[in-house]
Parts: structure tokens; C-alpha cells; sequence
């Protein structure tokens, strides 16, 4: 994964079309199969608010919030991301480039607009650096997978 202060950023070849990968990106059905359970709130229009939880090692629930910024159906999906009750924002941009019927580039980067509290271990960059390496090389392609077979 590319570090710069800050941003993260990934390029990923994934065996799916850019319809099926937009679909398990922003489907909340799929995404709680392999990314997060988003609360009902979750929809597909530029400016709606969502949430939702996802815990550490040491089993805190940590309450996330984002809006959707901008949304181009099959090719780019773009939100924030923050922490409720603590300080700073970043945005999630997830940008799909077709290489053919069969295969999808994904152009992925989260910025750090305003960098999250550094006085919380749990918010700190080496934790996202790790979670989005296994959420993009191994939680995605493996659902892909299970859904093309």
C-alpha cells in the first residue's frame, strides 16, 4: 500500500466486471458479507448520512459516520469517514477502471483531510494501513471469488 502523510492508496486488478464490483462495493447486502454491516441508513445519494461499528483487538466498538459525496454508477463511489465523539475526517474514494468484460481495476484511496486524534492508539495509521491490506487483497477477492463460482 502507497503511504504518503496524508493518504493511503491501492491499485487492484479484481477478477469481476465493473457492474459486479460496483454492486458488491455499494450493495449493502454484499458489503456486510465482506466489509462492514452499514446501518439501514445506507443508500446511494449524494449527501445521505450512514454509520456504522466495527471493533479492535481489544473488542471496542468504534462508531464510524460518513456521507456520500459523489457517486457515478460502475465507476466511482466517493465518501467521508469519521469517528463520532472524536476529532478528524477522511475520505474514502473507491474508482473503478474496466480492463475488460471479466476484470476491474480499483483505483482506491482514503485521505486524511483532517488527521484523526493521535492521542487515540486505536486510530492510528498503521491500523488503517493493515485494515484496508486485508479488507482489498484478501476479504474482497475472496468474496468475489464466491460469488463468481
Amino acid at each position: 500500500m502507497e503511504k504518503t502523510t496524508n493518504s493511503l492508496s491501492l491499485i487492484k486488478t479484481y477478477k469481476a466486471s465493473a457492474a459486479m464490483l460496483w454492486k458488491v462495493i455499494t450493495d449493502r447486502e454484499h458489503l456486510k458479507q465482506w466489509y462492514f454491516d452499514f446501518t439501514e441508513d445506507w443508500k446511494l445519494e449524494t449527501g445521505s448520512q450512514f454509520d456504522w461499528y466495527a471493533g479492535d483487538n481489544d473488542g471496542k466498538q468504534w462508531q464510524h459516520r460518513g456521507v456520500m459525496l459523489e457517486i457515478i454508477p460502475n465507476q466511482k463511489l466517493v465518501h467521508s469517514w469519521e469517528y463520532v465523539g472524536y476529532s478528524g475526517t477522511s475520505v474514502v474514494t473507491w474508482e473503478l477502471r474496466p480492463i475488460d468484460e471479466n476484470n476491474t481495476e480499483l483505483h482506491f484511496s482514503h485521505v486524511f483531510t483532517v488527521p484523526f486524534d493521535v492521542t487515540e492508539p486505536g486510530l492510528a495509521r498503521e491500523n488503517f494501513e493493515k485494515g484496508w491490506n486485508h479488507i482489498l487483497t484478501i476479504s474482497l477477492p475472496d468474496y468475489i471469488e464466491k460469488q463468481t463460482k
